[in-house]
């Protein structure tokens, strides 16, 4: 991504995909803290087979580097499938 076309800080928001394993609200959040990102994670939905299920978090970002890492962090999660 070109952050050229992008105005800093900005709000974003990450929508995350992981397999429905116990404690995944607590790993992704535990991420997020480490990360120096305070705000909530919040439960979205579960698939309709119970396989995966969805969460979200809104994080102000300071750069592309800042996003990138927030990013990749969340991709490097045992488990998370995607992220939006």
């Amino acid at each position: 991504m070109d952050s050229g076309d992008l105005k800093f800080p900005l709000d974003c928001q990450y929508r995350i995909i992981a397999e429905n394993r116990p404690n995944m609200h607590f790993v992704i959040e535990t991420v997020l803290m480490e990360l120096g990102i305070l705000m909530p994670l919040v439960d979205q939905r579960m698939s309709s087979d119970g396989r995966y299920f969805s969460f979200s978090v809104d994080v102000r970002v300071d750069s592309l580097e800042m996003m990138n890492a927030i990013d990749a962090a969340l991709r490097a999660i045992d488990g998370v499938r995607m992220v939006l």
